[in-house]
């Protein structure tokens, strides 16, 4: 990878690639921006699959686990909203890179996931009810234990066919990004509760566009950016909603949820005036 600058986002849509050292240089100004487009980009998509599935005629399921996070805000909710970002960067996009031992981790966590869909689709087809939404943090951290150790296995598995592994990513690349983005879009129809409906793919748009920037993001400047910019995106979003569903307990709350609105608004701006300077129709230089 040419990293004497880094490629727009839209040169990195048309022909993806895999990371590599070095990485080139991203000054916080700039990853201020790509969050925001990252927020830009989410309600372009939200705005399209709403009025698609309108449209198509078909009801809008809630998004049962985001509705009631922000109506109990608690401490295993923040707690779910500080690991959840990093693994589903580790799961999803560790594995896209030329470095064996980001391959193997990336591809450990990859595997634990795959099989963990696999038993939810089985559950699924035999009828079994999904979990009741103040449940869902608790079995998070159940299944992270269960499954670390099984991540480790099959990432130890993954070394030792490091190099025939190595090979297959470089030929099929292109590949290995678009699968790793629809996944990561996929993962997020379970937020519903209504098991697996093809159509459900449709309101998963907002998380495929941040997918797209958040790919950007590891493989030209590195695992450690994409994992930051995923936590700064959702903190952003619980925050306005937790303060808005706060606001009804006083006026601090009310002063509160208006400075995090104007906040997002801010975010908006930013990632509009990113787009369009440089965050995707022009290449970026690596010098910081």
């Amino acid at each position: 990878m040419d990293q004497s600058r880094a490629p727009s986002l839209l040169e990195f849509w048309r022909h993806p690639q895999l990371a590599s050292d070095p990485f080139a240089r991203l000054r916080i100004g700039d990853w201020i921006g790509w969050v925001c487009l990252m927020l830009v980009l989410s309600y372009m998509g939200e705005a399209v699959s709403v009025g698609a599935l309108h449209l198509l005629g078909h009801a809008l399921p809630a998004d049962r686990f985001i509705m009631h996070m922000v109506s109990h805000p608690s401490w295993r909710f923040a707690a779910l909203l500080l690991v959840a970002p990093v693994l589903e960067e580790l799961t999803f996009r560790c594995f896209l890179s030329t470095s064996p031992r980001a391959l193997a981790i990336g591809l450990g966590f990859a595997g634990v996931f795959v099989a963990g869909q696999v038993i939810q689709g089985v559950r699924t087809l035999a009828g079994t009810p999904p979990l009741l939404p103040h449940d869902i943090a608790l079995h998070y951290f159940l299944n992270l234990l269960i499954g670390l150790p099984i991540a480790a296995l099959l990432a130890g598995v993954a070394w030792v066919a490091r190099r025939g592994l190595l090979r297959g990513m470089r030929r099929f690349a292109p590949w290995a990004v678009w699968t790793s983005v629809l996944l990561f879009a996929a993962a997020h129809m379970f937020n519903f509760g209504v098991g697996y409906q093809f159509w459900l793919l449709w309101l998963t748009l907002p998380q495929l566009m941040a997918g797209l920037v958040l790919t950007h993001l590891r493989v030209q400047y590195g695992l450690r950016w994409s994992i930051a910019a995923h936590l700064a995106f959702d903190w952003a979003l619980v925050l306005v909603a937790w303060t808005h569903h706060a606001a009804a307990l006083g006026v601090p709350m009310k002063i509160l949820a208006g400075l995090f609105s104007l906040l997002m608004l801010a975010m908006i701006v930013r990632g509009l005036f990113f787009l369009f300077r440089r965050g995707v129709l022009r290449p970026q230089s690596a010098v910081a």
